[in-house]
């Protein structure tokens, strides 16, 4: 959307929000990974710390405590030729992904690494007696992209409000794009499906949302999943890695977004939930917010406060 149309003159400083999508305005990624382990009795974190080794084209890294945080934190600190690294600059399609991702996920080196993060965290792992897992990067990828579809409705409505409000709003998320051919939208399909699997499940179906109309291709129990295109009508710009070439948190996408959307850096508030990409945009001159795993409404009381000016994107109900 063109960000010339007329806008309220606004009295703060602040002139536009941009949100992450993934574990921001949709469910987390790191859910669909918790899922992949149970499914398999894997150890907890696991796949997280076999992420951050970025295959072979990365040496080993120090392993952080931050579990939630390892995949995106250290993939930037190993270097730019990971799998999703790759995948979401648009460097190679979603079936080479795979293949990668598949062997990445199933290195032996991976091990060694477990034990030392289980060791630094006090973790009993019988390291010996563990065997090498043969990981699935497709379906791991499935249960992530599954669980990342899932809206969460106290963000869509405090993006309507701030669009209301004047303020232009834009995402700015790391993605990748599915074939265009019939094989790349059956995949689509496929994960869709898969994400109604997980809203059908025991631990979902007591909970109940409003959302404001958003053209959602999918509910259960009052949760509704988007698809891309459908996430696109949010906002006034949606700002794309795939398409850019560059990805977060590469400083230089934080400077094109800023280009793309017409504001200077100091005039963004910027919503993450990877500490790693909050902190390069801080460099870069944006104010941000993280998003703690869970805890959204938590952040958008934040971005009432950095705001300011009485602005109200929480509900009466909403908890903290």
């Amino acid at each position: 959307m063109s960000s010339s149309i007329q806008r309220p003159v606004l009295e703060g400083r602040y002139k536009a929000v941009f949100f992450d999508i993934g574990g921001v305005v949709v469910g987390s990624p790191f859910s669909g990974i918790a899922a992949y382990e149970k499914l398999y009795n894997l150890p907890v974190n696991y796949l997280n710390v076999a992420m951050q080794l970025v295959s072979v084209f990365c040496s080993p890294l120090h392993l952080t405590s931050n579990a939630q945080h390892i995949v995106m934190v250290n993939s930037m600190r190993a270097g730019s030729n990971g799998a999703f690294q790759r995948l979401e600059r648009g460097e190679i399609d979603l079936w080479t992904f795979y293949d990668a991702f598949s062997e990445q996920l199933s290195n032996p080196l991976n091990v060694a690494a477990y034990a030392k993060y289980a060791q630094l965290r006090g973790k009993e792992f019988n390291e010996e007696a563990f065997k090498v897992p043969n990981i699935n990067g497709r379906e791991l990828f499935h249960q992530m992209m599954g669980h990342a579809a899932v809206v969460v409705p106290s963000m869509v409505q405090a993006i309507a409000t701030l669009r209301d409000s004047g303020y232009i709003v834009a995402a700015l998320t790391n993605n990748f794009n599915y074939p265009s051919d019939t094989r790349g939208q059956r995949e689509q399909e496929l994960i869709l499906q898969g994400t109604t699997q997980y809203l059908a499940s025991p631990s979902l179906t007591s909970l109940t949302t409003t959302l404001p109309a958003t053209g959602a291709i999918g509910s259960n129990s009052g949760l509704l999943i988007m698809g891309q295109d459908q996430l696109k009508t949010l906002f006034h710009h949606y700002i794309e890695s795939a398409i850019l070439g560059l990805r977060k948190p590469d400083p230089m996408i934080y400077k094109k977004a800023c280009e793309i959307v017409g504001v200077q850096p100091s005039e963004v508030v910027f919503l993450d939930d990877i500490g790693a990409n909050l902190k390069s945009a801080q460099n870069v001159g944006l104010t941000t917010i993280r998003v703690e795993l869970g805890k959204p409404e938590k952040a958008i009381a934040q971005l009432e406060q950095v705001l300011g000016g009485g602005i109200k994107l929480l509900s009466s109900g909403s908890k903290l």
